[in-house]
């Protein structure tokens, strides 16, 4: 039996959404979320974000700046919680914006396909039929059944939402919380 993640949107539901951000010194954690990640730790599960950042393809920043971007994220989360995450994909493809073909083009890795989670199951050795999604927008809600039907889905309050996810949670520490319950009354407790 493969492992358990809960699954996370970046922008909007870890850090507040800052428009296409390619520099580290605007994100700023939303309330309670780096003791979510800390708690998603401590019930032995992975915390795995999953970002569409098609910013890339649009040439208004570069990888690098995604990835310091996500680097930025753990180091707050790690220095208020103690949290950490097990790791970050991201989709920096649009299939119509941008001029470089690298990123300009269909990719089932680009939200809401559920090419990042399928490739995280693969190398993590996830179960994904027994995760958790946790996303501000229904193109995350659908990455998630795109990747597994029965991944189980949480929205976080948003302009984004249009009610498609299982679940609501009035932040990412609250669907942590009702993960929690779920995997104790799956244990019998």
């Amino acid at each position: 039996m493969g492992r358990l993640a809960v699954f996370l949107d970046r922008d909007g539901t870890i850090n507040k959404q800052v428009g296409y951000c390619g520099d580290p010194a605007k994100i700023e954690l939303l309330d309670g979320a780096a003791e979510a990640v800390r708690r998603i730790n401590a019930l032995g599960l992975l915390a795995v974000v999953v970002t569409n950042q098609s910013a890339v393809a649009r040439g208004l920043i570069t990888e690098t700046q995604v990835r310091r971007v996500n680097a930025e994220v753990a180091l707050q989360v790690a220095r208020t919680s103690g949290g950490r995450f097990d790791a970050f994909y991201y989709a920096p493809y649009h299939p119509t914006e941008g001029d470089d073909p690298r990123y300009t083009q269909d990719s089932d890795w680009r939200k809401p396909g559920g090419g990042m989670l399928r490739a995280a199951a693969k190398d993590f050795d996830i179960d994904l039929a027994r995760c958790f999604m946790v996303g501000d927008a229904d193109i995350d809600h659908a990455a998630a059944k795109d990747a597994d039907a029965r991944i189980v889905t949480f929205q976080v309050p948003s302009d984004y939402a249009g009610g498609s996810a299982d679940f609501e949670a009035h932040s990412l520490l609250n669907a942590v919380q009702q993960i929690s319950a779920m995997l104790a009354e799956q244990r019998g407790e």
